[in-house]
């Protein structure tokens, strides 16, 4: 079954949820087209409906967030500093590659767990580089000090 726009009165195709002429969403649909001449559908949803049509409304949902999207940016807040940021990275790019083939919603939070993951690993990274140096100076501070440098 196909549609009518209501700003502009052409035939859509049932499948688009926009008008190919006008471009305004789809937001009422007629049973079948308004057969007044030189009259065209009220272009505001909320107005009077031509008398004889009866105007369905759609709600159209949005589309499902991914469950690894959530997980990755949940586990890269509470793990920033450890094993979390590691699979932050891993499940934010598991969502990535299921919203990519499958669609759904939930990319941005895919994206900001991959993003903070990262950012944890690299302060772990910073974290092991200044204590291994700081070991290794205190070292040749204590060989120094026992040798009478």
């Amino acid at each position: 079954m196909s549609w009518y726009c209501d700003a502009c009165g052409s035939e859509v195709v049932n499948e688009t949820k926009f008008c190919g002429s006008c471009g305004n969403p789809r937001v009422a649909q007629y049973a079948d087209k308004p057969s007044f001449p030189g009259i065209q559908p009220s272009p505001n949803p909320g107005a009077t409906p031509i008398p004889g049509y009866q105007v369905q409304y759609v709600q159209v949902a949005g589309p499902k967030t991914n469950g690894h999207a959530i997980t990755s940016l949940v586990l890269s807040l509470l793990g920033l500093c450890g094993i979390g940021s590691i699979l932050a990275i891993i499940f934010g790019n598991m969502a990535k590659k299921e919203i990519a083939a499958q669609g759904g919603g939930g990319l941005g939070l895919a994206k900001a767990g991959v993003i903070i993951g990262w950012i944890g690993v690299g302060v772990i990274a910073i974290y092991i580089a200044v204590l291994i140096s700081t070991m290794i100076l205190q070292s040749r501070i204590d060989s120094c000090i026992n040798s009478a440098c």
